[in-house]
């Protein structure tokens, strides 16, 4: 087995820091529903797409 090395572009992941928040995550952000411009955490992604979710359900 090889190990994978630092320049390997899956191996090597930034961390990004959720605007909304302010928790960093590593991997791909989620489009804010609110603007549809900034870049958010996964978590934040998920709560606003359930927040308009439940608020068409009432």
């Amino acid at each position: 087995m090889s190990k994978l090395s630092t320049n390997d572009s899956k191996a090597v992941q930034k961390r990004h820091k959720c605007q909304k928040c302010g928790k960093y995550y590593i991997g791909y952000p989620a489009l804010s529903r609110k603007d549809n411009k900034t870049n958010i955490c996964p978590e934040c992604g998920v709560a606003e797409a359930l927040d308009i979710f439940l608020s068409i359900q009432q």
